[in-house]
């Protein structure tokens, strides 16, 4: 389940309207995948974790963070770290984990 579509970023900053899709698409897909490899995503996802997300492909699409890709079975690295604490603060609300504790014996 994709967080975040690309009408909903456009809803967020209109800015990417003029994006192709071609070049949209993929920082979408990588901030939808950052994003949900650190919350755990309700269902129906809330209006400020689409924010978040948005606020991040926003933040991607500032620069390429690709840093290798592989033909055959396509695959692509990239590095991000959001230093935003907006998108912290929200990210936090639904982090895993989040509220558990760790007994070792």
């Amino acid at each position: 389940m994709a967080i975040l579509t690309s009408n909903e970023l456009i809803g967020f900053y209109a800015e990417f309207a003029s994006w192709e899709p071609s070049r949209l698409g993929p920082v979408i897909l990588r901030a939808n995948v950052y994003v949900e490899g650190q919350v755990t995503v309700p269902d129906p996802v809330p209006l400020e974790l689409k924010l978040a997300v948005a606020m991040v492909v926003k933040d991607m699409a500032q620069d390429r963070r690709l840093s290798s890709t592989k033909q055959g079975d396509y695959q692509e690295t990239f590095s991000y770290v959001s230093n935003d604490p907006k998108v912290e603060g929200i990210l936090n609300k639904y982090r895993k984990n989040r509220g558990q504790k760790l007994w070792m014996i």
